[in-house]
């Protein structure tokens, strides 16, 4: 009776657990659909439902319905009840949007009172210019005489990075007073070619006199056209000229056409210009050689003396040497490294790599030994030239219910709980922020555990990240994280899971609506095109953005790329995922003229993201290995050399 009775709690208890489940996920779906609507411009019916009204995110609902009838309202309708919910919900990111957007609305109307009674100093240029234009207007009784804060609004303009339409007003103020003097906007007028915006520069230059616009309609050539202005100046050896505008205009080129920039160095010559200025130029000569993997870039960086160098032209120049098979000169140029940088993995792996290579076999097992036994690519890399076993070092997180379930209280992290349930990740990611920046380091953990527990991977990883806590591979790498989807999208494009695992983890961090600033989309972050494009060759319908939000499609459409970037390379790893960043057409440009090391080729990347891409795929492609199988694959498969295709 007892063992009956016992089962019959359970039973209820389970189907307790179960209700809450099923009303959570109703709710959640009830404000999805209300929020469609605000955002639609469409009142609701009628009074919205208790529960939804008492539910966390109910603010959020109450400032979309807001904002959607701000340019559709009368004047002034609003204003009462956007400063009441303001007042009621200070601190709601909604509401630094909804101020934001209420803002714009009150200057457009030049109700400059209630703008500066709302305003809390926000950076957003046009709200910075139409405060000036309320100071302007007399709306500000801290400053009843406008003398009082010219200089101010001077040393602005000055330093306003953009000029939007909101701020003529206020400059033709300073202009009408005569406070902007042509030495004034001479200086502007430099920090704008300096900031490479030549267009504002030229109306500023037309404004000065022509000694002081001269040399800065100098500048302005050598920026819109640096090789023929270059050229014309190193013809005329009389030619006067400015060294930061000279300075500005050789980088542009040496990154633009590295040959032309060359070629004019040696006409410039050794004795035209001050040591300092001529190492400077040689500097992005042997820089700009390097990414584009030329030999002759050593050249270059042999000319350098030791106050020339900084970190790009250490890094660059061991790399331009491994490249190049110049083993031994790498090998004295990671001597001559700084003690920060030769600390770092990286430099410590070549430093052995270069000792093997040179016969320096005890050297290099002493080097690789120690880096074996820590966590990343390249400590994977030393296990695998050491030609032994790799066990990557895993630390296990323990749950602490009690913090937990303090952190559950805080309803900046319940309400960032819900908005990552809803989809709403943006705004999810503000509160998240809101809520963890002020915990200390053990909360943190605890905090990152729960992310995990509700599937936010992406918080987790970056939660963990910022703790430095590389060995917690149970939470940064989630076995189960769309095992089912990747499993079925190996089988269909017979790839190894692996690798769909490892570029997922890299592209999105297991978030299912990541979206990127180029619309790069979901799971595996494909771009529409690309999308499009296979699902028509696997006679697919033909998708719309939203649809690459969804797990299913975006695994297989983006695991079926992977698959034709396989397929062009011939089945080369390193080549497959560096085109599935920066593309096959960088790639092309980047292929070696023989078979070539893979671990040299990965390091000769010249695109740092593209680089770093590769290598933390394959550092991850050796968790999910050793959590899957107990051991990490052979990476002489992995890393075969890089050949042509």
């Amino acid at each position: 009776m007892k063992i009956l009775q016992s089962l019959a709690l359970l039973a209820g208890g389970l189907l307790a657990v179960t209700a809450q489940a099923s009303d959570a996920t109703a709710l959640r779906d009830q404000f999805r659909a209300a929020l469609a609507e605000a955002r639609a411009g469409r009142a609701p019916d009628g009074e919205d439902r208790r529960a939804l009204r008492d539910y966390a995110l109910y603010p959020y609902l109450q400032a979309a319905r807001l904002q959607a009838q701000l340019p559709r309202a009368q004047p002034g309708a609003l204003d009462a009840a956007i400063a009441d919910f303001l007042d009621r919900n200070p601190d709601l990111p909604v509401s630094r949007e909804l101020r934001r957007q209420w803002l714009l609305d009150l200057a457009q109307r030049a109700q400059w009172p209630a703008f500066l009674a709302q305003d809390r100093g926000e950076s957003d240029p046009r709200l910075v210019c139409h405060r000036w234009q309320a100071r302007l207007a007399g709306a500000d009784p801290a400053r009843p005489q406008p003398g009082a804060w010219q200089d101010e609004l001077l040393a602005f303009w000055r330093e306003a990075p953009q000029m939007p339409q909101a701020c003529v007003a206020p400059f033709q103020w300073l202009q009408d007073r005569g406070a902007i003097t042509a030495e004034a906007a001479e200086q502007r007028a430099r920090k704008a070619l300096a900031d490479g915006n030549t267009a504002l520069a030229a109306s500023l230059i037309a404004s000065l006199p022509a000694e002081r616009a001269a040399p800065l309609r100098q500048w302005q050539r050598l920026l819109d056209d640096p090789q023929g202005t270059l050229a014309a100046l190193a013809a005329d050896p009389q030619a006067a000229v400015e060294w930061p505008a000279l300075s500005a205009a050789f980088q542009k080129l040496a990154r633009r056409d590295t040959a032309a920039a060359a070629a004019l160095l040696a006409r410039f010559g050794a004795g035209r210009l001050p040591p300092p200025q001529y190492d400077e130029l040689t500097r992005a000569v042997a820089l700009g050689l390097a990414w584009s993997r030329a030999p002759e870039a050593l050249a270059y960086f042999r000319q350098l003396p030791a106050d020339a160098l900084d970190a790009r032209v250490h890094e660059w120049r061991i790399r331009n040497a491994l490249w190049s098979g110049e083993w031994a000169q790498a090998g004295q140029w990671l001597q001559a490294l700084p003690a920060a940088m030769a600390a770092e993995p990286r430099w410590t792996y070549w430093r052995a790599r270069v000792a093997e290579r040179l016969g320096r076999g005890d050297e290099a097992r002493a080097l690789y030994a120690p880096l074996a036994q820590d966590n990343g690519y390249y400590s994977v890399l030393a296990a695998w030239r050491l030609g032994a076993p790799y066990t990557p070092r895993r630390r296990a997180l323990a749950a602490a219910a009690d913090v937990q379930q303090r952190l559950l209280q805080d309803p900046a992290l319940l309400r960032a709980r819900e908005l990552y349930y809803v989809d709403e990740i943006d705004w999810a990611n503000l509160e998240w922020r809101a809520a963890t920046q002020k915990l200390d380091e053990a909360a943190r953990v605890q905090a990152a555990l729960l992310a995990s527990h509700w599937g936010w991977h992406w918080q987790t990883v970056l939660l963990l990240s910022q703790m430095d806590a590389s060995d917690a591979l149970d939470q940064l790498y989630p076995k189960r994280a769309y095992d089912k989807q990747i499993r079925h999208a190996a089988r269909q494009t017979d790839l190894p899971p692996a690798w769909i695992y490892g570029v997922m983890r890299q592209e999105s961090l297991f978030l299912a609506r990541a979206a990127s600033s180029s619309d790069a989309l979901g799971l595996l972050q494909i771009k529409l095109g690309t999308a499009r494009d296979v699902a028509r060759k696997l006679g697919l319908p033909r998708p719309d953005r939203e649809d690459l939000f969804d797990p299913e499609l975006n695994v297989t459409l983006g695991s079926a790329y992977l698959r034709q970037m396989t397929d062009r390379y011939d089945g080369q790893f390193v080549l497959t995922v560096a085109s599935y960043n920066a593309g096959p057409n960088a790639v092309a440009r980047w292929l070696p003229p023989a078979p070539m090391d893979a671990d040299v080729w990965i390091e000769n990347v010249p695109y740092n993201e593209t680089r770093g891409y590769v290598q933390r795929i394959a550092w991850h492609i050796a968790v999910h290995d050793w959590q899957t199988t107990g051991r990490i694959r052979d990476f002489d498969e992995l890393l075969q050399p890089v050949r042509r295709p």
